[in-house]
């Protein structure tokens, strides 16, 4: 006589299994988001970013009108002045204020002035010079230079290949 027909010993066998494969710990042993580190961690892409974005801000030093409302700074004037001062320090800030000379220049200066000390500068640790960053332009020379060669090799192209003597057959 059977003891156990085969439908049952599938059922008992499974159940054992089902049991023994069970623990207290419901945790996975591994899981895919072990790699990622929490999301308010600095990275270090963010810092080379934050480095690029002050080298950029200082390399280029100027306030435009768009900076200031009215006779004071706006928020997009201090994040440009916070990204020309955050950094490694190189020597003396260089700003230039890009903006007309009418009646609100001087309240504008001021105005960066104050900002500049409260962020703790000296004042001979920065320059505030009125117009443009001469040192932004790229000179022509160079490629007017390049121009004039590409213009007399194509002139001297086509008189060849008018007169007949490129590609003779």
């Amino acid at each position: 006589m059977k003891l156990f027909d085969s439908r049952t010993l599938l059922v008992i066998v499974t159940a054992i299994f089902l049991a023994a494969g069970c623990s207290k710990d419901n945790k996975p042993r591994w899981s895919v988001n072990d790699h990622f580190r929490p999301d308010d961690e600095p990275r270090s892409v963010q810092q080379i970013f934050a480095r690029q974005h002050a080298n950029g801000a200082r390399e280029d030093g100027m306030l435009y009108s768009v900076h200031f409302t009215g006779g004071e700074l706006n928020s997009l004037g201090l994040q440009k002045l916070n990204a020309m001062l955050s950094g490694p320090e190189h020597g003396v800030v260089n700003i230039y204020l890009k903006i007309p000379q009418d009646s609100l220049y001087a309240q504008r200066e001021a105005s960066v002035v104050a900002q500049l000390s409260a962020k703790g500068l000296a004042s001979n640790s920065y320059t505030l010079t009125p117009g443009e960053n001469p040192n932004l332009g790229t000179p022509a020379a160079g490629g007017l230079r390049g121009l004039q060669k590409q213009t007399s090799t194509s002139e001297v192209g086509a008189a060849s290949a008018s007169s007949g003597l490129m590609g003779t057959q």
